[in-house]
């Protein structure tokens, strides 16, 4: 009896750290969104780096669907999305392993809205990673960088969850050293938790 009184308990404890959470993300295009639909991967990481949840992803990358891709796919398109999902690019994820909302890339911009699970207390980071073909310019060119042109860039926004609504605004990442367009394909992406 005290053991099967104990694992509630427990069950309880857990499950009371745990609420679901109203995410809602807006990501607003930039003067360089147009040029070309670009590739764009929004997911959730605990403050340790562990990957918590993909809340959208464009659907070229999430199925492998590149026009005369090499072997191992494009992973140049959303490099950090790859690697904090542990997924290879060069594989297909099948539609019932989907654990986002995919679609072609929006003409005009992106609201999505979703529910998680989230840790009442723990910091989250939410990041977004955007990317253009062919986004060549003098310092990344055809010859120097294959179909992408210049690199994918990363936002970053923090925010600690303790039930209450809030508003974050993710924040470019990285260098712009040698950036022309490829930092102008976003104007801002906003999180509203609720």
């Amino acid at each position: 009896m005290k053991r099967k009184l104990s694992k509630l308990i427990l069950v309880t404890l857990v499950s009371s750290a745990m609420f679901a959470e109203r995410i809602s993300i807006a990501v607003n295009p930039g003067e360089a969104y147009s040029n070309r639909a670009p590739q764009l991967a929004a997911w959730i990481e605990d403050s340790e780096g562990n990957f918590v949840d993909t809340l959208f992803v464009t659907k070229k990358a999430s199925g492998n669907k590149w026009i005369g891709s090499p072997k191992n796919g494009r992973p140049e398109a959303l490099p950090d999305w790859y690697r904090a999902k542990g997924q290879n690019p060069a594989v297909k994820i099948p539609k019932e392993e989907l654990d986002a909302t995919t679609r072609a890339t929006p003409k005009k911009g992106i609201v999505i809205e979703k529910d998680l699970p989230l840790e009442k207390g723990k910091s989250y980071v939410f990041k977004c990673q955007a990317n253009q073909s062919f986004d060549y310019n003098e310092y990344y060119t055809k010859k120097n960088s294959g179909v992408d042109g210049q690199p994918a860039v990363l936002y970053c926004g923090e925010l600690v969850a303790d039930g209450t609504e809030k508003e974050i605004s993710l924040e470019f990442s990285g260098s712009r050293e040698n950036l022309t367009t490829a930092d102008k394909i976003i104007e801002s992406i906003y999180i509203v938790v609720k």
